[in-house]
This record gives structure tokens, C-alpha cells and sequence, in this order.
């Protein structure tokens, strides 16, 4: 369980290699391009709101600042790939302000050995040769026709930024000038969660990643990600990992 929005934004960090088994994620977006590579069972990827299933050897690329999410299967397996426009200048500058008609490469992963693990040339250069698959294969259309210019971007980013806080939708409401109901409705439609399971969801990914990369005390990490009780933390916590935050920091 991640969240990927600040990926692609950190200077010194080009790109993420992440291997996952069964795990889903809801809408999310980020300035980073995202590639994901089906190894075993099948994957439904929803890119602004169009939905393709991908299978074994099948690559999703999902663009710059695209609106997307995924729902896995049990036994599927997937690597991740977060890759900073930095680390593909001449792709990056060649497609501003166009996305593809298809995320979905089919079958393109099968030509292409991927590493358990890569250097920053190796990783450059399996890119790129994706790059030029994407190209020599997709249509295109202007960005500009995506849903990533509406409401949906400022909520998640505001979220992004005062999830550490105690939040509500109504505060966002506010912040946004739209009308509670509304932003409510749309939130469910685009997300497939309610506001308050999502903004749950996100603080419970941060914390499973302050547990795994410092040795902060489990009550400072709740605090951090905006819990008041640590009760409150730990429940949340087993209802979406399925374990007590100590179980995690042990293994």
C-alpha cells in the first residue's frame, strides 16, 4: 500500500522500483510518469475514467498528472515503476500536452526482460525502449481533453497537504466555494470511496512507511499522520492492513 503523489517531485530521487502482490489502489496522481507491468493475474487499470484489463505481460503507462487507479486480484503480481520527467527529457519534451488514446501496451512487458532490480542506466534505458514502443504503436490526443484539469486534482492534493491535520469535507467545501453535497457525490463517483475512507486510507499509507523507514515510536508516528488517539490508529490501522501497526514494525 502507497501513495504515489509526491513521486517525481523529489529532486534528488529519478525513479521507484516497487514489486506488489494484491494490492489495489484508488484514484490518485502525480507529476511522475507510472509504469506498471502485469507478472501474474489480472489487473483492472481506470485512467480518467476508462477502464482496461491487463494480463500477464501487458504494461500500463500512465502519464504525467493522469488521474488513475487499479484494482488487483488476490494473486496478482505487479512491478511498479515511478519515473521523474527527469529521467526522460527527450520522451518527456516530445509528449507535453498529449496523453495516449490507451494506457495499456499489450504484451509489451513479454519483449522486455524486467530486472528484479536495475541501475539508474539500466532502468533509463528499459524506459526508453518502452518510450519508443508507446510511440511507434499509440495514438495520441491533447491532454487538455482529460479530466485532470477539474475538481477532483485540487481535492486530492489539498488532502495531500492537510491530511496530518483533523480534516473534514466540510473544510474543503469551504476551501474549494463548492457546496458540501456536491463535492460528497463527486469524491464517491471519481474515487470509488467515501471522503473519510480515503482520507483514512492515505494517513495509514504514510504511517506504514514512517513504520518500515524509521525508528519513530508508533504513538509519533500516529500523531504524524494526523491521529489523535492512538486507539483510533491502531483500529484503523487492522482494518485496512490487516494487522496492529506492531506486527508491522516486527516484521
Amino acid at each position: 500500500m502507497h501513495f504515489f503523489q509526491n513521486f517525481g517531485l523529489e529532486p534528488d530521487i529519478l525513479y521507484h522500483q516497487l514489486h506488489l502482490t494484491g494490492e489495489s489502489f484508488p484514484s490518485h496522481f502525480h507529476r511522475a510518469y507510472e509504469i506498471l507491468v502485469v507478472q501474474a493475474g489480472t489487473l483492472a487499470l481506470t485512467v480518467e475514467e476508462h477502464t482496461e484489463q491487463l494480463v500477464p505481460g501487458d504494461c500500463g503507462f500512465i502519464f504525467s498528472n493522469q488521474i488513475h487507479s487499479f484494482q488487483a486480484q488476490p494473486d496478482t503480481e505487479l512491478a511498479v515503476l515511478i519515473l521523474s520527467p527527469e529521467l526522460l527529457p527527450d520522451f518527456h519534451q516530445q509528449v507535453q500536452q498529449q496523453v495516449p488514446l490507451t494506457n495499456r501496451l499489450p504484451a509489451a512487458a513479454r519483449k522486455r526482460q524486467l530486472p528484479a532490480a536495475m541501475s539508474l542506466f539500466q532502468m533509463k534505458a528499459w524506459a526508453y525502449d518502452l518510450c519508443h514502443h508507446l510511440l511507434t504503436t499509440c495514438e495520441f490526443k491533447p491532454a487538455l481533453t482529460t479530466t485532470s484539469g477539474e475538481l477532483l486534482p485540487q481535492m486530492l492534493s489539498w488532502l495531500m497537504t492537510h491530511y496530518q491535520e483533523p480534516v473534514t469535507l466540510q473544510q474543503l467545501a469551504l476551501q474549494l466555494n463548492y457546496d458540501y453535497k456536491y463535492l460528497s457525490k463527486l469524491f464517491i463517483q471519481k474515487t470509488g470511496m467515501g471522503f473519510n475512507d480515503y482520507l483514512n486510507y492515505l494517513r495509514i499509507s504514510q504511517a506504514r512507511d514512517l513504520l518500515a523507514n524509521t525508528q519513530l515510536a508508533i504513538a509519533e508516528i500516529a500523531h504524524q499522520c494526523g491521529y489523535e488517539s492512538l486507539r483510533t490508529f491502531n483500529r484503523n490501522y487492522r482494518k485496512v492492513c490487516g494487522q496492529p501497526p506492531s506486527a508491522q514494525r516486527q516484521s
